[in-house]
């Protein structure tokens, strides 16, 4: 046990780092692809530049935006993500007729073709809205035939339902949103790194000065000094685990002194 408590303290350092490692490894930005990937692929189709991004790249396009910005992007990704919500659903229900999106989101007058083995094709509308007024605005423009609304509105206005309420799109969207809008970088793990690490060096200090083996000025000495190069080497290894092609060879050093350590530990 002693030996265990002894490779801990001179490995504590590595030891939390590669713990914090593992957390935001899991932890990333995971979305449950099941429950929001339409709104993924929704973001995705938004802007022509992330049409094959990943989720990293979708995280950094998120966290580039301004704060005013991001209900702008809720609103815009909600619209979209009804849509391919809309297909998805169209083409796994089990029936002939099948659903495809326009390329261009924007496209004039119709976001969805339906189709059937026959050939028979219907453009539709969709809109995500809890508001009547703007339904019926495109209800006078195109016909009542090809519109398709969230379920708030489709009992009350006696519309086709998209099968999905507003409601639930805003909060699927806000959530990916604030998903990606989270910290996807090491240097968050800092605070915690460095209070636990300066914490065990000022209570061995602490106890030395309270036994009377230091003297203040020498305590306080030490205490700065040490302290201060706790943090320097945190700031360091989190430096260099951040850029990418040092963090492997970084890593891998971290791995190979613990390894180190932990056999002459065991070997004495």
């Amino acid at each position: 046990m002693e030996k265990i408590k002894k490779l801990i303290k001179k490995n504590w350092d590595e030891i939390g780092i590669a713990a914090a490692l593992g957390h935001f490894s899991m932890t990333g930005t995971k979305i449950d692809y099941d429950q929001y990937g339409y709104v993924i692929e929704a973001l995705k189709r938004s802007r022509k530049d992330l049409h094959d991004a990943d989720l990293e790249e979708l995280h950094a396009y998120v966290q580039s935006l301004d704060e005013s910005q991001i209900p702008g992007l809720v609103s815009n990704i909600k619209g979209i993500a009804h849509e391919v919500y809309f297909v998805e659903a169209e083409n796994t229900d089990g029936d002939e007729v099948k659903a495809y999106l326009f390329e261009d989101t924007n496209h004039k007058g119709y976001d969805v073709v339906l189709y059937d083995e026959e050939g028979n094709y219907t453009y539709l509308q969709l809109k995500a809205t809890d508001s009547p007024s703007y339904v019926d605005e495109a209800v006078q423009e195109i016909g009542r035939e090809n519109i398709v609304v969230t379920e708030e509105l489709a009992e009350k206005m006696d519309l086709p339902s998209s099968g999905i309420s507003n409601a639930q799109l805003e909060y699927n969207a806000e959530k990916v949103v604030n998903r990606l809008l989270e910290d996807r970088h090491l240097w968050k793990y800092v605070p915690t790194l460095s209070t636990w690490s300066i914490a065990l060096i000022a209570a061995s200090l602490t106890k030395r000065y309270i036994k009377g083996e230091l003297p203040r000025k020498q305590y306080i000495q030490y205490m700065t000094v040490y302290c201060g190069a706790k943090l320097s080497k945190i700031l360091i290894i989190i430096a260099a685990m951040s850029i990418p092609g040092v963090n492997v060879i970084t890593g891998a050093l971290l791995f190979l002194k613990t390894v180190y350590n932990f056999r002459n530990t065991f070997n004495t």
